[in-house]
């Protein structure tokens, strides 16, 4: 994904917190929602690409993970609460759970503008950082 998305975004002329400066009014932030996934459900599989491993058990776990997440339990930390369809937990390959993943992600680093969007201190200008309240040093 690299390969194709950083020239991308170098052509595009977005700001990249502590990476790259740009445009102020189009800032992009780096989500994994595998991070977040793992902070809700542990490392439980809950997606495939692979039609022989769409199984029950990954339903049950996005349906588990989408709960927490709509009940509030991560208000505390993310600092505001989820409203959306239970019926993304149905996507199994995970693409609506992971897309909700990520919005969560870059409304904290937004939510944190004005505090190096979440980032930690120091950012490895070669690496760059994810956008997550467990990872941030703020």
């Amino acid at each position: 994904m690299f390969f194709e998305g950083a020239p991308r975004l170098l052509d595009a002329g977005v700001t990249i917190p502590h990476l790259q400066v740009g445009d102020p009014r189009r800032v992009v932030v780096e989500a994994y929602p595998g991070v977040l996934a793992r902070q809700v459900i542990g490392r439980y599989s809950y997606k495939s690409d692979s039609r022989k491993r769409q199984s029950e058990d990954r339903h049950v776990a996005r349906r588990e993970m989408l709960g927490k997440i709509l009940n509030g339990d991560l208000e505390p930390t993310f600092g505001f609460r989820i409203i959306a369809p239970a019926t993304l937990a149905d996507d199994p390959k995970g693409d609506q759970v992971d897309a909700l993943l990520c919005a969560m992600q870059a409304a904290w680093a937004w939510s944190r503008c004005g505090e190096r969007y979440g980032a930690p201190e120091t950012v490895d200008p070669l690496e760059g950082w994810i956008a997550d309240p467990t990872l941030a040093a703020v």
